[in-house]
């Protein structure tokens, strides 16, 4: 049986970077199957008490819909691995082109509990771009259907995880996803603090979706090896330093900064927020309440708020950036760790 866990800060941390992104793929989504070569596949309830692996191929517009029947607040829960990044899946009442449940937005991992007893569709698509391009994507499809009956030990649980039961000189993986099928993103070795973003079951075994404190690198890690322990110390944040977005800061310090093309530099208070390897939010405050943004995606500065021309060089394991008049120096440590 299968039950699921969902918390306020990890929808937050997650909207950090990519929010507009997320809005972005839903209109690009395939929706209506209308028009599509849809392939239509019915699931047995009674053999997805356990995890069932289905493989299958999209080409193009082709949708895949599986069908299954679920009693209202059965859980429902699906996890896709593709050989296309640009595909997904979403969960809809059948019947209905108004999904409960969308891949492009939501990602690739769904615990959905049944709002009312009927039959829902999970519909296996490509993006409308990959569609366009006539990509095949070449997929596994995991799928479990139960009760939430372990709600004290999945729906539950701490605000923090710490590693612990690996052997000694080994490390725990992080994956991709919610079982041992998808790949290794990083490893973490015993003792780190790990932000606990919610737990599910794929088959019989407990899967916990996790931030990594510190990196803010995302991913799952198999239960077992997960006690609880307390939230690690935040770092400080000085009086004159920046707000941020809510979220609490993986590193906080100074940077130096000029506010004007004519100002000698300065030491500014700054906070970053890291949400995996080279993606990071950094705030700076300049005095006066008054913050600069500026966000890095895969280790190259990408935007800034407010908005304003941005440019930079990069030399020494340092960012020289310009934002309009300003200046920022800021080390290429602050954005990865370490």
């Amino acid at each position: 049986m299968i039950t699921t866990r969902r918390r306020e800060n990890a929808a937050t941390s997650g909207r950090l970077i990519l929010g507009a992104g997320a809005a972005l793929s839903m209109l690009l989504a395939v929706g209506a199957a209308s028009a599509q070569s849809v392939r239509t596949e019915r699931l047995v309830p009674e053999g997805l008490a356990s995890l069932q692996l289905i493989e299958g191929s999209i080409t193009g517009y082709e949708l895949v819909d599986y069908v299954i029947g679920a009693e209202q607040s059965q859980i429902l829960s699906v996890d896709l691995q593709s050989s296309n990044a640009a595909s997904y899946f979403n969960i809809l009442p059948a019947g209905s082109e108004e999904a409960i449940f969308i891949g492009s937005a939501a990602g690739n991992v769904a615990d959905v509990p049944a709002p009312a007893a009927g039959e829902y569709v999970i519909r296996v698509y490509l993006m409308r771009s990959a569609a366009r391009r006539n990509e095949t994507a070449d997929y596994v499809l995991g799928v479990s259907l139960g009760r939430p009956e372990f709600a004290d030990a999945l729906s539950g649980g701490p605000d923090f995880w710490e590693v612990s039961g690996v052997g000694e000189g080994e490390a725990l993986n992080i994956r991709g996803g919610p079982s041992t099928r998808y790949p290794v993103i990083a490893p973490v070795n015993h003792g780190r603090v790990l932000q606990n973003q919610g737990c599910r079951l794929t088959g019989e075994q407990r899967w916990c979706q996790i931030r990594v404190t510190g990196s803010g690198v995302t991913g799952w890690v198999a239960g077992r090896f997960l006690v609880e322990t307390a939230p690690p110390r935040q770092p400080a944040v000085s009086e004159d330093g920046p707000v941020g977005n809510g979220v609490p800061f993986d590193a906080t310090g100074t940077v130096d900064c000029a506010t004007a093309a004519d100002q000698p530099m300065r030491q500014c208070p700054f906070g970053v927020v890291r949400q995996g390897v080279g993606n990071a939010g950094v705030w700076i405050s300049l005095g006066g309440g008054i913050e600069r943004q500026i966000l890095f995606e895969g280790g190259v500065p990408v935007a800034t708020s407010p908005a304003d021309a941005l440019s930079f060089e990069k030399s020494d394991g340092s960012y020289d950036i310009r934002v309009g008049g300003e200046r920022y120096e800021i080390p290429e440590a602050i954005v990865y760790g370490g």
